[in-house]
């Protein structure tokens, strides 16, 4: 006992007819190659992430250090000038005959000390 097709029966089969079975396979293939290019990518990609934020941090431990370091160093050089400042105004008062006053020592204090 064969029942009458429905309509939507037959539309439904007319529909799985058209499409081409080597087609949607080649699409699904395309798909799980492009699955596993982005995902080689993206494992790619947070490794080259985790790396770039342990040289990160590296260099900014690094950089912080350094900074530390030219601080202390210029904190030192000021220091040591106005030592030199101080001792060169003592043995100006004390050996006043021995001080040539150069325009070039003038301008390289004036420089050191501004």
């Amino acid at each position: 006992m064969d029942l009458p097709e429905s309509a939507s029966r037959v539309f439904c089969g007319r529909i799985l007819n058209m499409v081409n079975t080597d087609d949607v396979n080649a699409i699904i293939l395309a798909q799980k190659n492009m699955l596993d290019r982005f995902e080689k990518t993206n494992e790619m990609l947070l490794n080259f992430n985790n790396l770039s934020s342990a040289r990160l941090q590296q260099m900014s431990e690094r950089f912080l250090h350094h900074t530390r370091t030219l601080v202390e160093m210029k904190r030192d050089l000021d220091s040591i000038f106005r030592r030199i400042r101080t001792l060169k105004g003592k043995l100006a008062r004390q050996h006043p005959e021995h001080i040539v006053p150069s325009a070039q020592g003038e301008l390289l204090e004036g420089h050191l000390g501004g």
